[in-house]
């Protein structure tokens, strides 16, 4: 998952939106066949690797194709929605699983039903999903030349002699039928730019990492997936153990009482964050700074840190099961919450690196969280379920407290970042 955010983003500067959408369902299609006719463990391993790179474009690519067709405004809104209702659903999926595989008698048929919303997908795709990348050249207005730079700003001319780069042509109509069809439904093309572009956005990527604004942000995230890991990796013996003994179907339960938590995510980070933005601009004389969206992570990062001690006390005390339901709610609010902070943050404080940001905020925390994976069971095994979650709660916490001094000093920093380093404008949120 955390290698395809590298490899989407910035193919999709090369070749377009669509291609690589349109690349991904098909690899998430052809795995999911294979991993239901699979034999081996080796054919299995690489199918599940298939769809996990195919997964990739969701924390990468889709974020930047849902900025290409929102404005500013109603940004929080449908990544909230995307985030929120999108994890709903896989992780009520999720809850079925069992009883599916123990009507069935057999895993591959799991596989099997998933294909079909896959061809679906693939069939959507291709026929209603346009292409929505393309740069955005200046136009004329009420006698006046408008021009959106590529942090969202507008900026007036008088005379096409004062627009930079002068006065552009339009690109020559389709003249035939066949042409326009090819350009509707074309699965792979070459954008202005081409292959240039997409290998421009990998120093991009690299400054992104150097950034401390967004390093952290990305650790952050790191430490909180590594939470989820903590729980996930571990409550299905823990429910299935003395003194609990659920059966696999009740412990499945789990997933179910996630979706509801990233359900919550939704009006909890997205619309309350629009309110609150909406205020603190009201109250800066109409201008939004990326500060204004700090106050989404204060409600994921206490959520996360209550989630993970109230997990490390239950299975350490033995308190009772229910108790790890509420604990896996309050880890998908975080998650889920969490990342709909992280992609209106990154993307507001440097808008001109969001796509390359991106890719190390989605990206790179699922590489790191990969790592921390397999520390997780020694871990446990050395400490005890109680201190090895107390002290991801606290690495959560010292995360989170990182954003009191970005509150204050975080403007003047982004700025002087922006002055030295931001000339690079490919995977800027409206490129020119």
């Amino acid at each position: 998952m955390g290698l395809g955010a590298f490899i989407w983003i910035p193919l999709s500067f090369a070749v377009g939106r669509r291609p690589v959408f349109l690349l991904n369902v098909v690899i998430m299609l052809v795995a999911t066949v294979w991993a239901a006719q699979a034999v081996y463990f080796v054919e299995i391993l690489i199918a599940v690797c298939l769809q996990g790179m195919a997964t990739g474009l969701n924390m990468s690519g889709m974020l930047v194709m849902i900025i290409d067709l929102t404005f500013i405004h109603e940004r929080p809104q449908f990544i909230a929605i995307f985030w929120s209702v999108g994890s709903f659903i896989c992780l009520a999926i999720l809850a079925s699983i069992p009883h599916l595989v123990e009507a069935s008698g057999s895993w591959r048929l799991f596989y099997g039903y998933w294909a079909i919303p896959s061809v679906i997908a693939l069939i959507m795709a291709f026929f209603w999903y346009e292409e929505t990348y393309f740069v955005r050249p200046p136009v004329a207005f009420d006698g006046r030349v408008l021009v959106q730079t590529a942090t969202e700003k507008v900026k007036i001319y008088e005379e096409w002699i004062e627009v930079p780069g002068g006065k552009v042509l339009p690109d020559t109509p389709d003249d035939t039928p066949w042409k326009l069809l090819s350009r509707k439904f074309g699965f792979w093309r070459i954008m202005p730019g081409g292959w240039r572009k997409m290998f421009v956005c990998y120093p991009q990527i690299l400054l992104c990492i150097c950034n401390p604004l967004i390093l952290c942000v990305a650790l952050l995230n790191a430490v909180v997936f590594g939470s989820m890991l903590s729980i996930g990796m571990t409550y299905v013996s823990v429910l299935s153990s003395p003194p609990y003994n659920l059966s696999l179907n009740t412990v499945a339960l789990v997933n179910l009482a996630g979706a509801f938590g990233a359900l919550l995510a939704w009006p909890a980070t997205g619309i309350l964050t629009s309110k609150v933005c909406q205020k603190l601009a009201i109250r800066n004389g109409g201008f939004q700074d990326a500060e204004h969206y700090l106050p989404a992570y204060i409600l994921p990062v206490l959520a996360g840190i209550a989630s993970i001690i109230l997990y490390g006390c239950t299975v350490e005390l033995k308190l009772h099961f229910f108790l790890i339901y509420v604990a896996y709610f309050l880890n998908a609010f975080t998650s889920i919450s969490l990342g709909i902070a992280n992609t209106l943050w990154v993307t507001a404080s440097f808008p001109r690196w969001a796509a390359s940001a991106l890719v190390v905020v989605g990206g790179g925390s699922y590489v790191v969280s990969f790592g921390i994976s397999f520390a997780i069971l020694p871990w446990v095994k050395s400490q005890g379920y109680l201190k090895e979650n107390l002290e991801i709660g606290i690495l959560i916490l010292m995360g989170g407290s990182f954003l009191i001094p970005v509150a204050f000093w975080g403007k003047s920093l982004r700025h002087y970042i922006d002055r030295r380093w931001a000339r690079y404008e490919v995977g800027a949120l409206r490129p020119q």
